[in-house]
């Protein structure tokens, strides 16, 4: 077994999550544990010096057979369309992502990885993002764009998606956050354009342009908890913050004002201030505003 497919493994087994994973290559290194020895250690120790479940040491005492070939399958279609995934302890893992409560162990890419190195931003909305919100929206993602910036966004949630089709208008290269995995939003041969309103421009992603991120496994579908691990994600890895419309006490505004805390410059849309209390309180907290659309 590779050391891509042993990483696939790990991260496919039932019940193994980011801490699981990370605390278990953590202790291998330290342990100078090889990757055929870590599932002849008994349970006790796999429980509590790795991490593990009784529910997944479970399913790897009767199942572990099959979860090999279908980490062996997987790594092979992946790597067929061009995709890659690296651990936290990849020199190419962003250390921005570090600062997270709980980072990612593992990210799955496609496309430009070199993306993430540029200058960036990220234009957050709330979920109810008004008409003239996604007006702004646009105005401010054409500046930034014009102005050398490289987009980090996402493509579900309103203000995400509109950010993206405003990239895509300018032929901007963008990179994309997602809340599944890659193989649930490009499909199985990892050329579906995943919103449809983008295929006006075109078909299919283009990962030659274009860059995806995912720290979920290749199929899983959206939950909830993944769409609040999407945002600080796309948080932690822009340079700077665009806020338009953030609802008062909402997610938006608790993630601009980590940033504001840690030295992130954050700037608020200015627009209709008397109607948002949370662009308000965002610039009382040290936002940057910026003016009219």
């Amino acid at each position: 077994m590779t050391e891509r497919q042993w990483v696939l493994l790990l991260r496919l087994l039932p019940g193994v999550g980011d801490q699981t994973a990370r605390q278990t290559l953590t202790r291998m290194q330290v342990n100078r544990i090889a990757r055929e020895q870590l599932f002849q250690l008994d349970d006790s120790t796999l429980k509590l010096e790795y991490g593990f479940s009784a529910q997944t040491l479970t399913t790897v005492r009767k199942e572990l057979d099959k979860w090999l070939r279908e980490a062996e399958r997987l790594d092979d279609h992946l790597t067929r369309c061009g995709a890659r995934w690296i651990t936290f302890q990849d020199a190419a893992y962003p250390a921005a992502l570090e600062s997270l409560p709980e980072p990612p162990a593992v990210l799955f890419g496609y496309g430009k990885w070199d993306l993430l190195n540029q200058t960036t931003f990220a234009v957050l909305g709330s979920h109810g993002i008004s008409p003239l919100g996604l007006t702004a929206l646009e105005t401010v993602v054409k500046t930034f764009i014009k102005s050398g910036w490289t987009l980090i966004t996402s493509t579900t949630q309103p203000a995400y998606q509109q950010a993206m089709l405003t990239a895509l208008r300018y032929n901007s290269p963008h990179a994309l956050i997602l809340d599944q995995g890659l193989l649930q939003v490009f499909g199985e041969d990892m050329r579906q354009e995943p919103v449809p309103a983008a295929r006006i421009w075109r078909m299919e992603f283009d990962p030659m342009q274009d860059f995806a991120l995912s720290a979920f496994r290749p199929r899983d579908h959206y939950l909830n908890p993944y769409g609040q691990k999407r945002d600080r994600i796309v948080a932690a890895l822009a340079s700077a913050l665009i806020v338009v419309e953030a609802r008062p006490q909402g997610r938006m505004e608790s993630l601009c004002k980590n940033a504001l805390e840690s030295g992130k410059k954050v700037y608020v849309c200015a627009h209709d201030l008397a109607n948002q209390l949370g662009n308000q309180r965002l610039i009382e907290a040290g936002g940057t505003p910026i003016g009219e659309p």
